[in-house]
């Protein structure tokens, strides 16, 4: 068998220790790091992130065939256009769900196929499964970790040729297999949190900044209850979501949430928790393993940290599908993504409409 291996590194812990034990388990580890745009890395003449120098001493350290692919540009009309066209039509992105598809693993099969590599590895804390031909992702050894709500879009061809070499560890035992590898500077790192091409932990001067270099202009519109009553001013509908509660610059004498932006007037509605409550919604872009699997309810996850909810899934004829929850949940916001188990095997996903 082709023991060659492409594994997509960054440079830190995770992609760092599943370099080494592939190497451990007779693979011929071909490493591939991909420079993706980012508010520091956004120009020709940018210096070089300290992510890519460190995979490159890595891949020296360990004898590893290493090479860089600079996408930045596609990544930016791919990932920051969506990004920010989504907050433009009232929905909240999840761009961590349509870069695995559409950036990160595209460009792992690409190379992996052109060097010459069966098989693509990734760092994330994740399994797969055979089950009767059909490739699942499964939930890795370290619940805190537990990362296949953002791979629901990885087809059959990807999923054949993926291995997980951390999907059986914690997080702890990564660290501790860094640093008696001669690796403790890299075990030490800081977990990279939010949203990887953002400096800031608020997205919201990032996606005004790309509003007005596009030279839109979003003037201050007016937060109204569900019955269209007056409550206050807001800075513009793209700087809320679903389900905030906090920083809507208002004292209410009880907590108000967003329940629905209208980016056609500007208009923000704002409700009790009780109004955030659906059992219905439908999704779309969605991709599943196979539809057998949705005979029964399945358990639904709208967000990253949700737990699964119970409902069944219903596929229309226009390409989307409706969920029906058995016991209502709160938050479930358009645009963000919506994943399906069966207990702990991931059976698809999509974007909530």
């Amino acid at each position: 068998m082709n023991k060659r291996v492409l594994l997509g590194m960054s440079g830190g812990t995770d992609s760092s220790v599943a370099a080494i034990l592939l190497q451990q388990q007779g693979y011929v580890v071909v490493g591939l790091t991909l420079r993706t745009w980012s508010e520091n890395d956004s120009t020709p003449d940018s210096p070089i992130p300290t992510y890519i120098n460190q995979a490159i001493s890595l891949a020296q350290n360990l004898g590893i065939e290493h090479h860089i692919a600079d996408i930045r540009t596609e990544f930016y009309n791919t990932i920051i256009n969506y990004f920010k066209n989504e907050y433009l039509i009232g929905r909240t992105p999840h761009p961590c769900a349509l870069c695995n598809p559409q950036i990160k693993w595209k460009w792992l099969l690409n190379y992996a196929n052109r060097l010459s590599c069966h098989f693509i590895a990734t760092g994330h804390y994740t399994n797969i499964t055979n089950i009767n031909n059909k490739f699942y992702i499964t939930h890795g050894a370290d619940p805190d970790k537990e990362q296949s709500f953002f791979l629901w879009g990885l087809n059959q061809e990807i999923l054949s040729r993926t291995l997980f070499p951390l999907g059986q560890l914690t997080k702890t035992e990564v660290k501790t297999i860094a640093a008696e590898n001669g690796y403790k500077a890299i075990a030490k790192q800081k977990e990279s949190i939010g949203i990887c091409f953002i400096t800031q932990h608020d997205y919201r001067p990032f996606l005004k900044q790309l509003i007005t270099n596009d030279g839109i202009t979003i003037d201050k519109g007016t937060f109204v209850d569900k019955n269209g009553n007056f409550i206050g001013h807001h800075n513009g509908f793209p700087y809320y979501t679903v389900g905030q509660r906090r920083g809507l610059g208002l004292v209410p004498q009880t907590p108000l949430y967003v329940t629905h932006i209208k980016h056609n007037n500007n208009t923000i509605t704002l409700g009790s928790l009780s109004d955030l409550y659906k059992t219905t919604f439908t999704a779309s872009g969605y991709n599943i393993i196979s539809k057998d699997d949705f005979t029964q309810p399945v358990d639904v996850r709208v967000r990253y940290r949700k737990q699964n909810a119970k409902g069944y899934v219903v596929f229309n004829n226009d390409d989307r599908l409706t969920v029906n929850l058995i016991e209502p949940e709160w938050g479930i916001a358009p645009g963000q993504a919506v994943a399906f188990y069966n207990n702990n095997r991931l059976l698809g996903g999509g974007f909530i409409e």
